[in-house]
């Protein structure tokens, strides 16, 4: 039953090399040395039926001033209740200040704080609004 399926497999396999041979032309044929048929080219595509449009203004370039979520806030900077929360008091609000450089915003320090307040944050500190800093400096 092997032998069988090795014949086999060796049949099917010689048969494929040979699909991708061309026979060789008989001499004794009467057929014509030119070519029987040509290559075709296709057709050109039809012109588009949509006009031209022109290309859109260039976007302007990303400023922390055009941005609405950005906040700048002075206040004074103390430790929250709960080990290694730092918080910022300002006349009006109490921040939650997340990724403040700890070598600025030290205890008793006046700083200038820009970032954007995230209400939403989830935090193990129970005081302060969270605040997302992007840039802190002492006043």
């Amino acid at each position: 039953m092997r032998g069988i399926a090795a014949a086999l497999l060796c049949l099917v396999l010689a048969s494929c090399g040979a699909a991708d041979q061309v026979p060789p032309r008989s001499s004794a044929s009467s057929t014509s040395d030119t070519p029987t048929s040509t290559a075709s080219t296709p057709a050109p595509l039809p012109p588009s039926s949509v006009a031209p449009t022109q290309a859109p203004p260039p976007l302007p370039t990303p400023s922390r001033a055009l941005d609405p979520t950005l906040k700048t806030v002075r206040g004074t900077v103390s430790a929250g209740v709960e080990p290694g929360c730092t918080l910022l008091s300002t006349p009006g609000e109490q921040y939650l200040l997340l990724g403040a450089d700890p070598a600025i915003a030290v205890d008793g320090a006046v700083v200038e704080v820009s970032g954007r307040p995230d209400p939403g944050a989830v935090t193990t500190c129970q005081q302060g609004t969270p605040f997302a800093v992007t840039r802190i400096s002492r006043i």
